[in-house]
């Protein structure tokens, strides 16, 4: 199978003639080379069994969450953690996504535009969810933070799954509507992009943001203004799908967007000196079940290294974050009231959702070849 790291260990010393990297950047490359290769740390895993005589010294992962080698132990691990206290009700799939035009900025001002980009979809969800109009009350939403598309391209957006009921007058309600949609999309989208303006525009007077290159264009005031004017003039996407019938369902839904990265190395099918080929999915074209065509791209191996790049996160930035009820200082208090609510319902899936957290710790649970036994770790990295 071809790899990142063997795209990066090929080419980047020719990527490097006509490009800088910043310190992270130079940082994950080096992690996604080097992980599981002769050159990091060793562990060692010795059976648990006293009268069983195995022990192996493999090589260590980096666990960058850029890298696609040694992320599945990552999600699976969250995947644990959430499905303990994942509530058996339905779930709406919504995305917001930044326009194109706002893509230059957002690259040059990563951590400040994709924290505005959260912060603004909470205020919409929470304004919404607490106007009587639609609900009057609390909902409670996981929001998933992606920068790619299919084809490697920059796409800054947010994926959410959002509880189809919350806390109203101290007791837990549904939402209406509950087979049609959560709340009206082009109503999300003005709200959406009126928040993000205005808050970007408070960064801007702060003088928070920065405008290298050919955005020294809308640096000044006026310029800047009249970027903001034409920006709200845009129509801000906002898609959102019927909701997600029950836990399983959300549990399979959610884990295709926790913890991914820009590309899976399945995906590229071919490498060479100066090419990189790859596999993605045209969602405008589909085959006779409906499924979006899968198709080839091939491009330099420079454009790869540069789009990749572009999905580096800044230190220290959480792409998953929780809000309203799931957020940390209402969840355990609104979990009690759902559960109080839902009692029969619990009891109903509680055997399905056991049996999802036992699938997800037998594929972490690592066993020794010759016994079965349970496999001791000694990491020493």
């Amino acid at each position: 199978m071809i790899t990142v790291a063997d795209i990066f260990s090929g080419s980047m010393d020719k990527y490097l003639v006509n490009h800088n990297l910043s310190f992270k950047q130079t940082k994950v490359v080096n992690k996604i080379i080097n992980c599981f290769s002769d050159n990091s740390p060793s562990i060692l895993f010795r059976c648990s069994n006293n009268k069983c005589d195995y022990f192996e010294y493999k090589n260590k992962p980096c666990r960058d969450r850029h890298c696609n080698k040694c992320n599945s132990s990552k999600k699976l691990k969250w995947l644990i953690n959430i499905s303990r206290s994942l509530l058996p009700l339905p779930y709406y799939h919504i995305v917001f996504t930044l326009p194109s035009e706002l893509h230059n900025l957002a690259i040059c001002n990563q951590k400040i535009v994709y924290d505005l980009l959260f912060k603004s979809s909470f205020y919409v969800l929470n304004k919404f969810s607490s106007d009587n109009k639609y609900f009057g009350g609390k909902l409670g939403y996981i929001g998933l933070l992606h920068t790619w598309g299919q084809r490697l391209n920059y796409h800054p957006h947010i994926h959410y799954m959002v509880l189809a009921g919350g806390i109203k007058d101290g007791k837990f309600k549904k939402l209406p509507y509950q087979e049609k949609f959560i709340f009206p999309v082009k109503a999300l989208s003005k709200v959406m992009m009126g928040k993000f303006i205005e808050s970007l525009k408070v960064n801007y007077y702060k003088g928070n943001l920065k405008f290298p290159g050919k955005l020294e264009a809308i640096a000044n005031k006026k310029d800047f203004n009249n970027f903001l004017y034409l920006l709200s003039k845009k129509s801000w996407v906002v898609y959102s799908k019927a909701p997600i019938p029950n836990s399983e369902k959300t549990l399979q839904y959610i884990s295709r967007y926790t913890h991914k990265v820009a590309i899976s190395n399945y995906r590229i099918k071919n490498y060479n000196s100066s090419k990189v080929s790859f596999e993605y999915k045209d969602y405008k074209q589909t085959d006779k079940l409906g499924l979006p065509k899968k198709k080839l791209m091939t491009f330099s191996d420079m454009e790869f290294i540069r789009r990749f790049l572009l999905h580096i996160l800044p230190n220290g930035f959480r792409k998953i974050r929780y809000g309203g009820i799931f957020s940390s200082n209402q969840k355990a208090e609104a979990i009690r009231i759902i559960k109080e609510s839902i009692e029969v319902n619990l009891k109903a899936v509680s055997d399905k959702v056991k049996r999802i957290l036992n699938e997800l710790e037998d594929k972490l649970l690592c066993v020794c070849p010759k016994c079965n036994s349970k496999v001791l770790i000694n990491d020493y990295g």
